[in-house]
């Protein structure tokens, strides 16, 4: 009776594990390559992200300072411009302002006049004040009579000659004529504590201008 074998091929199989432990090794090394390249651009995305966050912390404390410096200058600005304002009111009004121009000399003759060196005025009168379409100002005329010593008239021609200084707030005013005539009475009967020595005074018209902006609804004639 014949005998038959079958032959049954030998696997190899340490060979198919070298090829399995190979191939997770590249996929191991491949996972660990991507992973590190991915982790290189995450941790410069929070790198930029730290970046940009630290410069708008920066821009928001510059710009906090900026709105502070600002508001301070504006302050100090808004003040001295107030100030600066108000000066030229007083030297340069918008309009005639006689009840201000008025007190306004009344001060200077009250603080000036004393019983040894006295100084008065009387018949303070405006005129109609003059638009002159030639000019960038107006004007207001005005005349008065002054009683005075010699050197208490000075120093009234000082006092208009200084006006219009800005520190001062003084009407900007300008003599236009003067007639002078020696009193015949003397200085003691104009005081209230009359002394014996007689000093001379003098009798003074003046004339006199004092200066206003033009009206800004001001139009010239028609030509």
């Amino acid at each position: 009776m014949a005998t038959s074998q079958i032959v049954v091929a030998r696997k190899n199989y340490p060979r198919s594990i070298r090829s399995y432990t190979g191939m997770m090794l590249l996929v191991l090394i491949a996972a660990g390559v991507y992973g590190y390249l991915q982790f290189q651009k995450l941790s410069d995305n929070w790198n930029a992200i730290a970046t940009e966050q630290a410069l708008a912390v920066q821009l928001q404390t510059a710009g906090n300072q900026f709105s502070a410096d600002y508001t301070e200058l504006k302050a100090t600005f808004d003040k001295n411009f107030a100030a600066i304002l108000n000066s030229i009111q007083g030297v340069y009004p918008t309009e005639e302002d006689y009840t201000e121009l008025t007190r306004t000399l009344d001060k200077f003759f009250q603080a000036t006049n004393s019983s040894l060196n006295p100084i008065f005025a009387s018949n303070l009168q405006f005129s109609q004040a003059r638009i002159d379409d030639a000019h960038d100002y107006a004007i207001l005329p005005l005349t008065m009579t002054i009683s005075a010593t010699r050197e208490n008239f000075e120093k009234f021609m000082k006092y208009i000659e200084n006006s219009g200084a800005l520190e001062e707030k003084t009407r900007l005013m300008e003599i236009t004529s003067i007639s002078i005539n020696f009193a015949s009475q003397p200085a003691s009967a104009f005081t209230v504590s009359p002394t014996a020595a007689e000093i001379p005074l003098l009798n003074v018209s003046v004339s006199m201008n004092a200066y206003f902006q033009k009206p800004v609804t001001w139009k010239p004639a028609a030509t």
